[in-house]
C-alpha cells in the first residue's frame, strides 16, 4: 500500500514528464490537446492528495 505522499510524489512526477512531452509535441494539435487533457487530470489528483494530507 502507498501513502499519499509516495501516490502525490508520483503524480507530481508524472506531471512533469507530461509538461515536457507537451513542449515535444508543438508540431501536433491533437497531442497537444491530449497532453493538456491529461495535465488538468493529474493536476486535479494532486490537489485532491493534498486535501487528503492531515493539517500540519
Amino acid at each position: 500500500m502507498t501513502t499519499i505522499e509516495q501516490q502525490l510524489a508520483a503524480a507530481e512526477i508524472e506531471s512533469d514528464r507530461l509538461v515536457q512531452d507537451l513542449v515535444d509535441a508543438a508540431d501536433d494539435p491533437a497531442e497537444r490537446r491530449r497532453l493538456a487533457d491529461r495535465i488538468r487530470e493529474v493536476g486535479a489528483e494532486i490537489n485532491r492528495l493534498y486535501g487528503l494530507l492531515p493539517a500540519a
